[in-house]
């Protein structure tokens, strides 16, 4: 009898089961290599064949795969949109580099135009330096302005040297940078108020104070307290008012979404709204550049932050976002010659799923199939959808918050962690204490105050401005909204086509994961949940890879 091989190749591993039969007779994965579909992740897959071949003495005399969509995870920082306060408004700026601590307000006065004349009247002015001038020729033009006492209160510059300015005038100005001076040299007065680190504007956050400031009309106040409430966590602002109406600051963010519909919609807003659109309803996604996706998932990974406490809430936000073109799989070439065996293609990856789940032991026959792999999310049974956003787009998403690389991030991410109080002693998360001893791991002293966590090659170090119950309640956040709550968009727009309960069983990599299945299971339409053993041997993974070596046998 010829053995058959099947090949899976996902985003995140590749796997392979030989079959002789309906019998399973050896396994093996690896993760994958490049991006899936491409022809490195497909040399590297019959490289794992042949070492699961020799390791095994099974050769396999037929392969047979499945067209490969491979979906794009990553993660972007977005601006968000300020409030609409007319003539009044908020001049982009930097918080980590201003010097200072004042709340001031003026006219704008170019630098690199004539100087002011003495100041008689003692109208203030705030110095605007281009990004064309450097910080010597900045700093000199302003100590001859403040020489000729012209009534310079502050500065407002472009580039990143408000420290570099500050240490060469002879007087102690706030000063702001990374600003957009095009925009601040239209305005025709301008507040500008900076505080130290670790404090935030409080004169930006009067509304009485900045309607004095800024000489504003008595019907201008409702955008006063749209600004303040705009401005409360910041440690620096810069406020406008312009005589036009129309006059913009330089736009905060250019990320859009757009759905089949045809209606576009700024990333920070669509964000928003993803779980109420149904699987495959986007067109395209603009990163930076425009390509054509079917469907997207993602979060706002400094919103689930903010809401915990875990982080000050901030208009700099971090979304993670998958996305995924199901009608442009790449083009296979020439399988057979890479396998040095025939090659047969099966006609989905989900229909594969269905056929490898269901041979879990004493599954009901009407069970649905949740194949949670790297990049998607597969819900088979009578219909199937593929969903983007899965395992990888949570690796991303903990990398992110942590700052770790995504390779710690995959460990990091899948249970429980503890934090190193002594070279003896770990803080568990529900407060208990135990015994690095008990590990039988030798701990290195540069790890204490850190939580640390089973890794590839010991006790791997993450987030020392985290305390054990924080990073739970985090890390269990971040599943319920990267995971179960595509799950329950996938389980509505499945509803839709059987309006009834389901049971489920979950395969895939991260059905491994058990703080996962507690919150799957509370989802509305779940009625029974578990884990798949595929063939009733091989456990919740290989079911695409064992349901295409049944694909012959299903025909």
């Amino acid at each position: 009898m010829v053995l058959v091989a099947g090949v899976d190749i996902g985003n995140s591993t590749t796997e392979i089961v030989i079959s002789d039969g309906s019998d399973p007779v050896a396994h093996d994965r690896r993760p994958t290599r490049g991006m899936k579909g491409s022809a490195e992740s497909i040399r590297a897959a019959a490289a794992l064949l042949r070492n699961l071949e020799r390791s095994s003495g099974r050769k396999a005399g037929h392969v047979v795969t499945a067209p490969w969509n491979p979906v794009t995870t990553e993660a972007v920082t977005i601006q968000e949109e300020p409030p609409d306060t007319g003539r009044i408004q908020l001049i982009n700026c930097a918080q980590h580099s201003v010097v200072g601590e004042k709340a001031v307000s003026g006219v704008p006065w170019d630098i690199t135009t004539p100087m002011p004349g003495s100041n008689s009247d003692r109208t203030p002015i705030i110095a605007i330096v281009p990004g064309k001038t450097g910080y010597k020729e900045a700093a000199a033009l302003i100590n001859q302005a403040i020489t000729r006492d012209t009534g310079v209160c502050g500065v407002v510059t472009a580039n990143d040297e408000a420290v570099l300015i500050s240490s060469r005038i002879a007087k102690t100005l706030p000063i702001v940078d990374g600003a957009d001076t095009d925009t601040a040299l239209c305005a025709k007065r301008i507040f500008l108020e900076v505080r130290p680190a670790g404090n935030v504007v409080q004169t930006a956050t009067d509304v009485w104070a900045l309607h004095s400031a800024l000489q504003t009309r008595e019907n201008e106040v409702k955008s006063l307290g749209l600004i303040a409430r705009w401005v409360r966590d910041d440690r620096a602002a810069i406020v406008g008012v312009f005589d036009n109406f129309k006059q913009q600051s330089a736009p905060w963010s250019t990320e859009t979404v757009t759905w089949a519909s045809g209606e576009t919609v700024n990333l920070f807003k669509a964000i928003e709204s993803f779980g109420d659109h149904p699987v495959n309803a986007a067109q395209s996604l603009n990163l930076g550049t425009m390509r054509p996706v079917t469907d997207i998932w993602g979060v706002d990974v400094s919103k689930i932050l903010a809401d915990h406490g875990l982080r000050s809430k901030s208009r700099s936000r971090n979304i993670v976002v998958a996305s995924v073109n199901h009608q442009n799989s790449e083009s296979h070439g020439r399988l057979d010659d890479i396998f040095s065996v025939p090659v047969s293609l099966m006609e989905s990856e989900t229909a594969a799923a269905l056929i490898g789940a269901r041979t879990t032991p004493g599954l009901p026959d009407n069970s649905l199939i949740l194949d949670i792999g790297g990049g998607t999310i597969d819900l088979v049974g009578e219909n199937g959808i593929s969903a983007a956003g899965a395992g990888e787009l949570l690796s991303i998403a903990v990398a992110k918050v942590l700052n770790v690389p995504k390779g710690a991030a995959d460990w990091i991410k899948r249970g429980p962690a503890q934090r190193l109080e002594s070279p003896q002693v770990l803080l568990n998360e529900d407060g208990t204490r135990g015994f690095t001893s008990e590990s039988g791991r030798s701990v290195p002293a540069n790890l204490l105050g850190s939580l640390v966590t089973p890794g590839p090659g010991g006790l791997l170090p993450f987030g020392r401005d985290l305390q054990p119950a924080e990073w739970r309640i985090l890390r269990q956040s971040l599943k319920l909204e990267i995971i179960a709550n595509n799950v329950g968009r996938i389980l509505r727009s499945y509803s839709d086509m059987t309006k009834d309960s389901f049971d489920i069983v979950i395969v895939g990599g991260p059905a491994a994961d058990d703080e996962l299945l507690p919150v799957l299971g509370r989802l509305p339409m779940v009625r029974g949940m578990g884990r798949g053993n595929v063939a009733g041997k091989l456990g919740h993974r290989y079911a695409v890879a064992y349901g295409l070596t049944q694909f012959e046998r299903q025909l």
